[in-house]
């Protein structure tokens, strides 16, 4: 694991947060050895404290434990990866009903693309994936249905460390904010063909770069 600043933890929570920032913004890949004596050291915290932050993050799917290897970052294999972007179908779903309403409303997905945007200008990797989240979210929530809108957000909640990663393997975050302005504007046009067109080449070329990150060791 490599060392970044860790700031002296109060608690158990406090170092998870730590902990969490560095995990989603893409820091570690999937797979990479999570050394909880290094934890302590750098945090400067009980060996309990962090038994009790690297269990909070385990229960939320970020690390996992195995009697041989320890703790390391959850992993997805490329398998994982098909699955769930073959899942984002919802998407389209939510598309098609976006643009049955005239004028298209587009004013989430702007909200989520300026907050990328931000994000690529602080280079706040983690925020950066969390407003990539929002984005296509939002696209699915055009679609009116809670269950659609559920299963989308379990489904990419498990890409959470590959987008992570596969953010940062993009290596020119302004084009991808761009890329996501792109969208905007096209589906304000209002044209089916072309909106969904536009969407599976960008959920494409994003599944690319989630198979890549999701193959290349920890």
């Amino acid at each position: 694991m490599s060392v970044l600043p860790i700031r002296r933890a109060s608690s158990a929570t406090a170092l998870a947060e730590e902990l969490r920032e560095e995990l989603l913004s893409g820091a570690y890949r999937p797979g990479t050895r999570f050394d909880d004596s290094e934890v302590i050291e750098r945090a400067g915290v009980s060996p309990a404290t962090a038994r009790a932050a690297l269990s909070e993050l385990e229960h939320e799917g970020l690390v996992v434990h195995s009697l041989h290897r320890g703790v390391e970052v959850a992993r997805i294999t490329q398998i994982d990866v098909r699955d769930v972007y073959a899942a984002r179908v919802f998407e389209m779903s939510g598309l098609e009903v976006l643009l049955r309403r005239r004028p298209v409303d587009v004013s989430w997905l702007e909200a989520a693309n300026e907050r990328m945007g931000e994000a690529a200008v602080a280079d706040d990797g983690r925020a950066l994936v969390e407003a990539d989240l929002a984005f296509h979210l939002a696209l699915v929530a055009a679609a009116g249905s809670r269950r659609l809108t559920r299963a989308a957000h379990g489904a990419l909640m498990e890409l959470r460390l590959v987008l992570s990663v596969a953010d940062r393997l993009h290596n020119d975050l302004p084009a991808l904010v761009a890329d996501h302005q792109y969208l905007v504007e096209v589906f304000r046009g209002g044209h089916l063909r072309e909106s969904v067109s536009a969407l599976e080449d960008h959920l494409s070329r994003g599944e690319v770069l989630a198979l890549r990150a999701a193959s290349e060791p920890g």
